[in-house]
């Protein structure tokens, strides 16, 4: 037998910076590092990354940028946006606001479509950049 007693609080030391230092909101409470009263932790849309603390006024300057096939969001509010490499163009599906697409080369003006023949498997209910289409006929 015993006697209940409360637990013992543990206060966690959490790190508080400065406008323009790196912090840290989306990892475990023990590792966070919070911004000054103030500022906000602008963050890229990559979990468990860094941000940068800023008055919530100021403009993110922090951008992601990807390279060639690989996912972009251009379609969406700024502080969500995946923007491509220079040189590439954010490819979406047509009439799919909010839609990612795929960084490709100017001259392609269309996603690459993957095509399955008669008794193949077909895969429509995914992200575009997975479609599989069934051919013609």
């Amino acid at each position: 037998s015993g006697i209940c007693q409360k637990p013992e609080a543990k206060s966690l030391e959490i790190a508080v910076l400065g406008e323009g230092e790196e912090c840290k909101m989306s990892v475990a409470p023990e590792y966070q590092v919070h911004c000054e009263d103030g500022l906000v932790c602008t963050t890229p849309a990559l979990l468990g990354a860094s941000g940068i603390c800023q008055n919530p006024e100021a403009k993110s300057t922090q951008v992601t940028i990807v390279g060639e096939g690989e996912e972009c969001k251009s379609t969406v509010a700024p502080e969500f946006q995946v923007h491509c490499e220079e040189g590439l163009a954010c490819v979406t599906p047509p009439n799919r606001l909010g839609a990612s697409g795929i960084c490709l080369k100017p001259e392609a003006k269309s996603m690459p479509t993957v095509m399955a023949g008669e008794g193949k498997e077909c895969k429509m209910s995914v992200a575009p950049e997975h479609q599989v289409h069934c051919e013609e006929g």
